[in-house]
């Protein structure tokens, strides 16, 4: 198993775990082959890596860089789609809250490990 960053992912490739957006909504099963519009939808959703079937000679170095480029992905995405609005306390807020409810899924994640 790999995971992958959603920007490098490529149509034809298989999930190997199930996607699901911020709010624990499914948005592919595992199994599934990646279409392009796959990919478009996780981007859309906020989705920042799968788990591909493959293989990878060092899987747990490979899993802990992911993490930790997932977590950099998924902030610096969250600020470039709030970035014309953070002027507005109203929409700072969003993104705070935003920001902890997908941190509080990545621990999750990180949890099931």
């Amino acid at each position: 198993m790999i995971n992958l960053n959603v920007k490098e992912l490529r149509a034809e490739m298989i999930l190997a775990k199930p996607v699901y957006n911020h709010q624990d909504l499914l948005l592919l099963e595992a199994g599934a082959k990646i279409t392009e519009k796959n990919i478009r939808m996780f981007k859309s959703w906020g989705v920042t890596a799968v788990w591909i079937k493959g293989d990878s000679s060092d899987d747990n170095s490979k899993d802990m860089r992911s993490d930790a480029e997932s977590r950099e992905m998924f902030e610096i995405e969250l600020r470039e789609k709030f970035t014309d609005v953070l002027d507005n306390p109203v929409m700072l807020e969003i993104m705070r809250a935003a920001r902890n409810v997908l941190s509080k899924h990545l621990n999750e994640k990180d949890e099931e490990k």
